[in-house]
């Protein structure tokens, strides 16, 4: 079973070991936009940042936390 769905929120995964200079995308967000059959646990991210589609393996996203709206009455 897939790990993502179409529509969550999600982070790129920091690789702290990646040589010359870092790894450029990590830490970037994004939305899913397809959850991909072949292969396997791929999933295809929208890049907040470029609007880039960016295929991904789910292990190197991370699922962000959908954010909490308060109401308060008045």
């Amino acid at each position: 079973m897939a790990k993502f769905v179409v529509g969550d929120r999600v982070k790129v995964l920091d690789k702290p070991n990646w040589p010359d200079g870092g790894y450029k995308i990590g830490n970037w967000e994004g939305t899913i936009i397809q959850v991909v059959e072949d292969p396997a646990d791929y999933v295809m991210m929208k890049a907040d940042k470029t609007g880039y589609d960016m295929l991904f393996h789910e292990k190197e996203l991370e699922l962000l936390q959908p954010e909490t709206v308060s109401l308060s009455s008045k």
